[in-house]
């Protein structure tokens, strides 16, 4: 009986072919294919190639005890009388692994001719990925862009857990790109509102965590209340988003979020070269100062509050105010009262969108993160 055959399919898939030149424009090849093997038995096809096309003997062998194989004495057919005949039966596998060989060999003669002396011809499944250092990078780059399951990172990490940190470093950059398109795009569309915006901010928070101050901040409580009895509550006032310094002391960080379109200036000058800031934008700054002593004062200091924001500890509240955008200065006189009026505010501080957007644009095209490029000569484990 037949054994092993989806090892022999196995390594028919992707194999080293060579060939060896016996005469002018006529080369053997040196392995024998196998067709079928028994206990007892192997069949092989042993080829040879010419400028006219492809030759070769099948040839069944009788297996010896130790692993050998002895080749039995052939029938030429050539000297067969013409009232004789033989049969030759072979399995479908066999079939199949011949036209594959005969294919393999087809396409090493369409594409490199009969060459003298040795040569040696990789031949892979058209099915498989075949990797080498001219498509390394690319091959990379489309792996971070796949929607990959935690098992193949979690091998990955287990196999090379420097290749396996630098691919995660570059998937983390890959997917801000993706998230700094979506920013720019979102600046376009004037319908979105401020729900919209922080539904963004929650998915994206890198972009507060590298832009304001340089400081990281981490999203403890999204909406959270102040002036209610706790954090989660109905009831009381609501800012937009609670973060806390992450640092060996927390501090309470308060980001109320409005709109890009949202007016920072008045419509009309006060006086003569001075611009009032918008009711909007002074709405906000109050509301964030509010709710900033409120916290401080009552809601920090309830009991649940206290056991629901383990290791916060809100000493001197930040507040910020995301709005509007810088275009709207379009002249010297509402820059310098934009910026007199923000640079003497000591809280909240203000940051319109386009200046997030570009601290967001220096944290994925900065230095920093140049380091995860993947480059053709990496070193990877394949």
């Amino acid at each position: 009986m037949r054994s092993n055959i989806a090892r022999l399919r196995k390594e028919a898939a992707m194999d080293t072919i060579t060939t060896q030149s016996r005469a002018s424009n006529f080369v053997e090849v040196k392995e024998e294919f196998i067709l079928d093997e028994t206990e007892r038995t192997r069949t092989v096809f042993k080829a040879a190639m010419h400028s006219g096309g492809i030759r070769g003997d099948i040839i069944r062998y009788r297996k010896n005890p130790d692993g050998t194989c002895e080749e039995l004495i052939p029938v030429n057919f050539n000297s067969l009388h013409p009232d004789d005949g033989i049969k030759i039966t072979l399995p479908t596998e066999a079939i199949r692994i011949l036209y594959e060989k005969l294919k393999e060999l087809e396409l090493i003669l369409e594409k490199r001719g009969i060459r003298y002396g040795t040569h040696d011809f990789t031949i892979a499944d058209p099915s498989a990925l075949v990797i080498n250092s001219r498509n390394k990078a690319t091959i990379i780059r489309k792996l971070l862009a796949a929607n990959l399951g935690e098992e193949v990172w979690d091998q990955l990490a287990q196999s090379n857990p420097d290749i396996a940190t630098r691919l995660a470093s570059a998937k983390l950059h890959e997917d801000r790109l993706v998230s700094l398109r979506t920013f720019e795009q979102m600046l376009s569309d004037e319908e979105l509102t401020e729900n919209d915006w922080q539904n963004f901010f929650e998915e994206n928070t890198w972009i507060f965590g590298y832009g304001l101050r340089y400081q990281i901040l981490r999203v403890i409580q999204a909406q959270p209340n102040y002036g209610g009895a706790t954090v989660s509550g109905i009831g009381g006032q609501r800012g937009d988003f609670l973060a806390a310094t992450e640092a060996e002391t927390k501090f309470t960080c308060l980001v109320e979020i409005k709109t890009p379109n949202t007016p920072l200036l008045r419509n009309s000058q006060y006086r003569n070269g001075a611009w009032g800031i918008s009711k909007e934008l002074s709405g906000a700054i109050s509301q964030v100062q509010v709710n900033c002593a409120q916290w401080e004062i009552s809601d920090s200091r309830t009991e649940q509050n206290q056991e629901e924001l383990c290791g916060i500890y809100t000493i001197s509240p930040k507040g910020i105010v995301v709005i509007g955008n810088t275009h709207e200065l379009n002249c010297r006189d509402k820059r310098n009262s934009f910026e007199r009026f923000r640079q003497e505010l000591r809280s909240p501080e203000i940051i319109t969108y386009d200046e997030l957007f570009e601290r967001a644009k220096y944290i994925v095209d900065g230095p920093v993160s140049s380091t995860v490029e993947i480059e053709e000569d990496d070193d990877f484990p394949f």
